[in-house]
């Protein structure tokens, strides 16, 4: 996976985590688009800080990975 595309999941994520943590009424409308293929409603409820802190713990390791790969010749 090359670095700029590592960046960009880890970029992501962080957006994701954040939204699931501090704005969870932007993920519920994406949820209603997303519905039917990959998120439930169970899941925005009830576990909305579990999913967020995932998402802000997978964007720290893309964005690490991403800049140390930038950083090698």
């Amino acid at each position: 996976m090359s670095p700029i595309a590592k960046l960009a999941v880890g970029a992501l994520c962080f957006i994701l985590g954040l939204g699931y943590l501090y704005r969870p009424d932007l993920i519920e409308r994406m949820n209603a688009f997303l519905r039917e293929t990959v998120l439930n409603d169970a899941h925005i409820a009830l576990e909305r800080r579990k999913w967020g802190a995932f998402f802000l713990l997978a964007a720290f390791l893309f964005l690490y990975m991403g800049l140390t790969s930038l950083g090698r010749p």
